[in-house]
């Protein structure tokens, strides 16, 4: 991905988009060739391994663009829930940290979060260091 975004470099390219649909066109010739009699079982075998192929990237893309999709949001939740709790400095701390920094956040107690921002950015702490400095978890059983 580039660092910067212009108007040449702002198209989505879905490549695992284009691998299923490939797929799947290799899966519909095997099966065309298998109906006029070419290839036999082999042909067949080979539309089915297409298929299966189909399935397993329609798995990771739907995994994938659902966490992608959910981290936004938590995102936005964040910004919206730290406004109030934060001074400005620490909304420029809030701004330096990445969405997987804001995601862990996301556990932390209204209490502890303002302090855990600073310390986040300070000391760069990773999601996973984020999450065991909590003290007051805040469940998130909405998470797919």
């Amino acid at each position: 991905m580039p660092a910067e975004q212009t108007y040449e470099t702002h198209r989505h390219r879905p490549t695992l988009t284009t691998m299923g649909f490939f797929c799947l066109l290799a899966a519909a010739g095997a099966f065309a060739l298998r109906w006029f009699g070419v290839g036999g079982r082999a042909m067949f075998a080979a539309g089915l391994a297409a298929l299966l192929a189909c399935n397993l990237v329609l798995l990771v893309i739907s995994r994938a663009y659902i966490v992608r999709l959910q981290d936004r949001i938590i995102k936005l939740e964040m910004k919206l829930r730290l406004e109030p709790l934060l001074a400005p400095e620490g909304h420029a701390a809030a701004a330096r940290l990445s969405t997987a920094q804001i995601v862990a956040l996301r556990f932390a107690s209204d209490d502890e979060l303002p302090a855990l921002v600073e310390r986040a950015d300070r000391e760069h702490l990773t999601p996973d260091q984020i999450k065991r400095a909590i003290v007051r978890w805040v469940p998130d059983f909405d998470r797919t």
